[in-house]
């Protein structure tokens, strides 16, 4: 089966849906699909085409818009000759692979649909319908879907979301009948209980809480700083490390400061390469991420493949990866249970050692890269 994959951006260029596209893919071609990508050009991409680990990947020219309107998120790419290279390499596919839901696939759908006839067109939600995170963003998100994108549900054969809750929540119950978890992974070899902490552990000492996300208020860092404070009367040697960049740095630094713990809150904004976020993971004691919003929840999947214990809200997808056996669920925007769930995980050295050895046994069962690409196969089976 011919698979044409549609997706803003493809690495080098660094996104939880550009990881998630290249593990797959490279897996998809060992199961006998032909793969070809369809992209943007970036200055720091390689040719216009190649193949990459047997991906044949197409870049189309243009340039990327940094800041855009509310609800689309940046960076957006204009290319003037998409569309053209879609048509063309539509053609030759079987299934048309649309990732995410953004104003640019419209043209997409009316391409693959009214023009290219009988092809299939499927898609993967790697975000749900904003919900909770403010009235402005929740507004204007759903006011989105409602208007521009049930076309591209209605029209869609396929649609694959990354957490029942995506699903659940984005799509209209009567296309349900089209739908299936396709759940994030994580490389457990490269992310696994045996990387070393280099330096981190002497630099941050053995009650490191961890963070990693981007500064945004969905993630609710707020809330997370109001429980550091109560859990450092108790924990005066805690230590808490947010790792993440985003418009909130300054803010939360502020926030941080007002509270007067400053100087046991280490940001950590820099691009990190892949080895060294390793490292923060491998000397956390605990990871700990209270968002108002999340529809699958990468990083808790990375600290638990570390053995990590992790506390997270009941919320969004974070459910689906999270148990009372692997670590804590507390109501969003609660901080004083927060702060109670954190303390129990950094003083009770049996409970934290018994929840993150169940943390990796959940993510070796269901959330490795391998399973992700079986549950694309299972989709792709009823196209065949």
């Amino acid at each position: 089966m011919k698979i044409l994959m549609l997706n803003l951006f493809y690495p080098p260029y660094q996104g939880g849906t550009e990881k998630h596209l290249r593990e797959v893919c490279t897996r998809l071609v060992k199961k006998n699909f032909e793969v070809t990508v369809l992209s943007s050009a970036l200055p720091y991409a390689r040719t216009r085409e190649e193949v990459v680990n047997g991906v044949r990947l197409v870049r189309s020219p243009g340039i990327v818009l940094n800041k855009t309107p509310v609800p689309i998120p940046p960076p957006v790419p204009l290319n003037p000759t998409h569309l053209f290279d879609l048509h063309r390499e539509a053609k030759n596919a079987d299934v048309v692979h649309i990732h995410n839901r953004f104003a640019y696939n419209l043209l997409d759908l009316f391409l693959v649909k009214k023009i290219l006839h009988g092809k299939k067109l499927s898609l993967t939600l790697h975000n749900a319908r904003p919900q909770g995170i403010d009235l402005v963003t929740d507004f204007f998100g759903g006011a989105y879907d409602d208007l521009f994108v049930s076309s591209l549900f209605k029209n869609c054969d396929r649609i694959g979301g990354v957490s029942q809750n995506t699903l659940d929540i984005t799509l209209p119950k009567k296309l349900k009948y089209k739908t299936q978890v396709i759940y994030n992974g994580v490389d457990v070899k490269k992310y696994n209980p045996k990387n070393k902490p280099g330096s981190k552990k002497e630099l941050f000492g053995d009650k490191m809480i961890l963070t990693v996300c981007r500064l945004m208020e969905q993630k609710g860092l707020k809330y997370l700083l109001n429980a550091f404070k109560r859990v450092l009367a108790d924990e005066p040697k805690a230590m808490l490390v947010i790792v993440g960049r985003g418009p909130l740095l300054d803010h939360l630094r502020n926030e941080a400061k007002q509270l007067g713990v400053e100087s046991r809150v280490f940001f950590e904004p820099r691009q990190l390469a892949e080895e060294e976020l390793l490292e923060y993971y491998s000397a956390c004691k605990v990871f700990a991420l209270p968002s108002l919003w999340e529809p699958f929840g990468m990083v808790f999947v990375e600290a638990m493949a570390h053995g990590k214990p992790v506390v997270g809200t009941k919320i969004g997808g974070i459910p689906e990866i999270v148990s009372s056996d692997s670590g804590f669920l507390v109501p969003p925007r609660d901080h004083v249970i927060l702060a109670e769930r954190i303390l129990e995980l950094l003083s009770d050295n049996s409970l934290n050692k018994k929840m993150g050895y169940a943390a990796r046994r959940v993510v070796e069962k269901k959330f490795t890269w391998d399973n992700t690409a079986d549950s694309y196969k299972r989709f792709y089976s009823y196209f065949e």
